[in-house]
């Protein structure tokens, strides 16, 4: 509800009257008509003339500013709640946390040894090589996917939740991550 004051009030009603009392004697006077017209016309003309050059001189923004208490989702939100639905034991987010941990940690071990994407998939392909170079069973057995393996990527979580539950295995192989560093 707008909220308008008294002195506001008091000049619409007084401009009111105004136009009411040159109104009345428009009635009588031809020239008084086109005045009141050419008045209202410059009126309209101003109102418009106004909304456009505010609307142009301060645009609205097209997104609206967030609220200063406001949470946006993002990537690592998304990343959360796949890890809280793998730990209750749904198979896709517990492969698709796998598949995520395995190339965050692959594309950082990379870097730190300095090696080439492609050298990097060739090592992944051959266990002995994974174990030589992390010298750990653990990431060696995580870490190792065959060539155009679809199943490749769901092995290891087969394996974890016959092993004695996946949640375990996976703060396992966490652990053995972090170690590495």
């Amino acid at each position: 509800m707008v909220r308008v004051s008294f002195s506001s009030a008091a000049l619409v009603l007084m401009a009111a009257v105004v136009v009411m009392i040159l109104l009345y004697y428009a009635q009588f006077s031809g020239s008084l008509q086109w005045g009141l017209g050419l008045a209202f016309l410059g009126i309209l003309a101003a109102l418009a003339w106004r909304q456009v050059f505010r609307g142009t001189s301060e645009p609205t923004p097209l997104v609206l500013p967030s609220a200063p208490d406001a949470y946006e989702p993002g990537e690592l939100d998304m990343a959360a709640a796949s890890v809280r639905r793998a730990t209750r034991g749904l198979r896709y987010s517990q492969v698709l946390v796998t598949s995520r941990a395995r190339a965050a940690f692959l594309d950082h071990a990379r870097l730190s040894l300095g090696l080439a994407p492609e050298a990097m998939r060739e090592v992944q392909q051959e266990p002995d090589a994974l174990l030589r170079l992390f010298g750990d069973p653990v990431l060696a057995d995580f870490l190792h996917i065959h060539a155009g393996d679809l199943d490749g990527r769901y092995a290891w979580v087969v394996r974890a939740r016959e092993r004695g539950g996946f949640t375990r295995k996976f703060r396992e192989v966490l652990a053995h991550m972090e170690a590495w560093r």
